[in-house]
């Protein structure tokens, strides 16, 4: 996804965030049965509202390297 795809996907995302019941309701509206279940099928339907091409790589992260990144700003702490 190009930079300006990025910031109009983000845009609408905090702006569905800001307002539940917007977000309850495109969410009924947008997801498809056959993505219930998906574990990205909100960004799915995000991508899919805004005319952008979802790839499923470009949402996804590491949940273990971003906590070993995290865990490395810490202080080292001697007892």
């Amino acid at each position: 996804m190009t930079a300006e795809e990025r910031k109009r996907f983000e845009d609408f995302e905090r702006e569905l965030r800001n307002y539940p019941v917007k977000r309850m309701m495109f969410l009924a509206q947008s997801i498809k049965d056959e993505d219930k279940g998906y574990q990205y099928a909100e960004q799915k339907a995000i991508c899919e509202h805004l005319g952008i091409e979802f790839r499923g790589e470009e949402h996804r992260f590491d949940e273990v390297a971003v906590a070993k990144e995290w865990a490395a700003t810490l202080p080292d702490i001697n007892y």
